[in-house]
């Protein structure tokens, strides 16, 4: 893949001394689709999971975190960063694969990889202590193939974080109905997010497989 036309986006961690850089195809040119540029949603959940290493509420020392739907990977590579002792998994289609590879070699994330997941098709044989999702649902059309590969890949004890930007309310209730068959889940409120990046368009859930007891 060509980054020639590609420009860098940095974005400040708390207490650390660089920045998490990547690369995004803010043009379009590249031909890698919408995934190739940072979106808003991505942002606020990479700073719900900083506020929530600050204040000691978030450990993954020795946990696997799995990205679907990474894009530029900023997410995951910020939580790489916050979080130096976990293990992070950044999927996505296979077009995007090398820029998630690029873009990890930006940072020096030595605890991070990127490998293809589809969310029709594949499966993974990584175990997921924690599942990242930012703005996966802006299409009606990716709704079934992110509820299955939710149902796919989840353990019974991976904590799921979810962020979108809200579009269109009743597409977005749909999701949920899809979701709320395997999962329980829960918003997460602004007061417990990060003080200053939050927005009240952009919302922040958190899930966990259902229990099966009793079943």
């Amino acid at each position: 893949m060509n980054f020639e036309s590609f420009i860098q986006y940095e974005l400040e961690i708390a207490e650390r001394d660089k920045p998490v850089t990547v690369l995004q195809d803010a043009s379009g040119n590249a031909g890698c689709g919408v995934g190739a540029t940072v979106w808003d949603a991505g942002l606020v959940l990479a700073k719900y999971l900083e506020w929530q290493t600050i204040n000691g509420s978030l450990d993954l020392a020795n946990k696997t975190v799995l990205e679907l739907g990474a894009g530029t990977g900023i997410v995951g590579l910020a939580l790489a960063k916050m979080q130096p002792k976990s293990t992070i998994v950044l999927t996505d289609k296979a077009e995007l694969i090398p820029l998630l590879q690029r873009n990890i070699e930006l940072n020096g994330a030595l605890n991070a990889k990127a490998q293809c997941l589809d969310w029709n098709t594949d499966s993974t044989d990584v175990e997921p202590d924690v599942i990242l999702v930012s703005d996966g649902i802006f299409a009606s059309d990716l709704h079934q193939p992110l509820a299955d590969v939710l149902q796919r890949v989840a353990g019974t004890k991976t904590r799921v974080l979810l962020a979108y930007e809200t579009r269109v309310f009743s597409d977005e209730v749909n999701f949920f109905a899809l979701w709320s068959r395997d999962f329980t889940f829960h918003d997460i409120k602004p007061a417990d997010q990060h003080p200053v990046m939050r927005s009240e368009d952009i919302f922040v859930f958190e899930g966990r497989r259902k229990s099966t007891l009793g079943a």
